[in-house]
């Protein structure tokens, strides 16, 4: 986890389970500013751009996907609770770019700068 993005919540791990041949599985924890989708896709792209053998990867979770955790009650089966997975949007710019019709995975708060550390796009 990075300080920067963590000092605003972002404190998401992407982490090797396995790997089966061509296909790799990974494991996502932690909060995201993108969707978990998001993050799995851009994940696949960066190891199929150096390991170009490799064809598919997933999750073993499809749960670890969801960007909200539901809570069921155990004696009514009702839904009690819904858990946000995402980071906060600590600066309303998911928000703002929902409300204007922007897809906010098509863009993010952070920039990486060429040595690595990362940059917060203020709103």
């Amino acid at each position: 986890v990075h300080d920067v993005p963590a000092s605003v919540g972002i404190t998401g791990e992407i982490s090797l389970v396995e790997v089966a041949g061509p296909e790799v599985y990974l494991s996502l924890n932690g909060k995201f500013w993108h969707s978990r989708n998001h993050v799995l896709g851009r994940a696949a792209m960066y190891l199929n751009a150096r390991m170009p053998e490799i064809i598919h990867v997933s999750v073993m979770d499809p749960d670890e996907l969801n960007d909200m955790e539901e809570i069921y009650d155990d004696d009514t089966g009702e839904c009690i609770e819904i858990i946000d997975r995402r980071a906060p949007d600590y600066n309303g710019d998911r928000a703002t770019m929902k409300y204007q019709g922007i897809d906010p995975d098509m863009r993010g708060p952070f920039v990486s700068s060429l040595n690595g550390e990362f940059k917060i796009i203020p709103s």
